[in-house]
């Protein structure tokens, strides 16, 4: 459903630069070759247009940094949008409409046995599609992968709980292992959550999450749907999620979050207590999934689950 919605709206996207381009032309105000040029920009224009609302407001919430100046401050957030777009670009224009049936790559049998198998849980109006990148990286470093689509894409987060139970018991079934680690981007990491609650620690190794919205996100108010409405700071919804965890189940979780994060916002608020924090900086929401140092730290908590204190990352 989602890459349907999405492939609509890159068919919208490519109509309007190419009236963009011919209008360009065909009424002499510039060269053709460059109104094709321009007409061609368009589709990225949109995305980085409305990330720049997203970016002004999280940046008019923003978390403190400890050791940040005015101009490095400045820096990082111009960069993360350059970044965010091209990221935003790659995810919603590409990669989930046109390659969201691609299987991921995924580590062989003997190498499986050797880490642990891992699924993928994406956030908010994607699909697995965005995880080719950081499958294959999973998969070089001896991990199974597996993903899910959550759908549909406006339920509550509870709704979701079912079908990861689903993926958990078929990935450990493919593998043979006794238990698996969630890696999951923004929702997915309260839909992850929201599975234990339900279904308890027992299959669980470990939980990395990635721009999380786990005290929720500023950015909640300004949309519609029940799993939105969850996400709303200090919504009834994730103030019960907490008050059920055990304090021991949030040890086993990494949390890796962006100072300029664009999506969740306060940024300096989504950790979870007890849990290992590690910050970056000089990146936005989606980039996290494809960031290599990211990619190194989700590497590097797979393989000490139980993790310790904080850590930092790239720019902080």
């Amino acid at each position: 459903m989602i890459a349907r919605i999405q492939l609509s709206m890159l068919i919208g996207q490519m109509l309007l630069a190419l009236l963009v381009a011919a209008w360009l032309a065909m009424s002499g105000r510039l060269p053709t070759p460059l109104a094709v040029l321009v007409g061609a920009l368009v589709p990225l224009s949109i995305h980085a247009l409305v990330l720049g609302f997203d970016f002004l407001l999280a940046w008019g919430v923003r978390a403190r940094r400890p050791h940040a100046g005015l101009l490095r401050g400045l820096w990082l957030w111009l960069s993360a949008w350059i970044l965010e777009t091209i990221a935003s670009f790659r995810t919603f224009s590409i990669a989930q409409p046109l390659l969201d049936q691609r299987p991921l790559a995924s580590a062989d049998a003997g190498s499986a046995r050797e880490q642990v198998p891992v699924l993928l849980i994406h956030g908010f109006f994607c699909n697995q599609a965005m995880w080719l990148p950081l499958a294959k990286r999973l998969a070089a470093g001896g991990h199974a992968t597996a993903a899910v689509n959550l759908e549909p894409p406006h339920a509550s987060i509870d709704d979701y709980v079912p079908q990861i139970a689903k993926a958990v018991a078929q990935l450990r079934q493919r593998t043979g292992a006794p238990r698996v680690a969630l890696v999951c981007h923004s929702m997915g990491g309260l839909v992850a959550r929201a599975y234990l609650r339900r279904h308890g620690d027992a299959e669980i190794a470990s939980v990395v999450t990635l721009g999380s919205p786990h005290r929720g996100t500023v950015h909640a108010r300004f949309a519609r749907g029940t799993n939105v409405g969850q996400m709303r700071r200090n919504s009834r919804w994730l103030q019960q999620l907490a008050a059920d965890e055990p304090p021991d189940r949030l040890k086993r979780f990494t949390v890796i979050r962006t100072w300029q994060d664009n999506i969740v916002a306060p940024q300096g608020d989504q950790s979870l207590p007890g849990a290992t924090t590690i910050d970056f900086a000089g990146m936005g929401h989606v980039g996290l999934v494809y960031n290599r140092e990211v990619a190194k730290a989700v590497l590097a908590a797979l393989a000490t689950p139980d993790g310790a204190s904080v850590a930092t990352g790239r720019g902080v």
